[in-house]
């Protein structure tokens, strides 16, 4: 943090301003005990951004974007959460969810 104070006494106008607000997120986050490293490291957990960045190049980008895709938002949306239902492993739980959200829904 102290290094990112020099840097900031040395900056001007939207790059001061970026470096506050990007100093004030970590600061704010360190005070609510969300930036525990040492828990994490502890449980052997990964602390990158990787498995995150992965799993939108599966969900997203391998299979939503490409040559005639077109999504419009909604639709998108869906998609996305239909896509992330199979790579979770959960397709047959959505699917029965849904099925019995409409029997339930008929039979009333």
């Amino acid at each position: 943090m102290r290094d990112m104070s020099e840097f900031i006494s040395t900056a001007t106008g939207e790059r001061c301003k970026i470096l506050v607000r990007e100093r004030n997120y970590i600061l704010k986050a360190y005070r609510r005990r969300l930036l525990n490293y040492q828990l994490v490291a502890a449980h052997q957990l990964p602390l990158g951004s990787g498995a995150v960045e992965s799993l939108i190049r599966q969900a997203v980008n391998l299979r939503m974007k490409g040559n005639s895709k077109f999504w419009l938002q909604n639709n998108s949306e869906i998609m996305l959460h239909l896509r992330c239902q199979w790579i979770a492993g959960s397709w047959d739980n959505f699917c029965n969810s849904i099925f019995n959200s409409f029997l339930n829904r008929c039979s009333a």
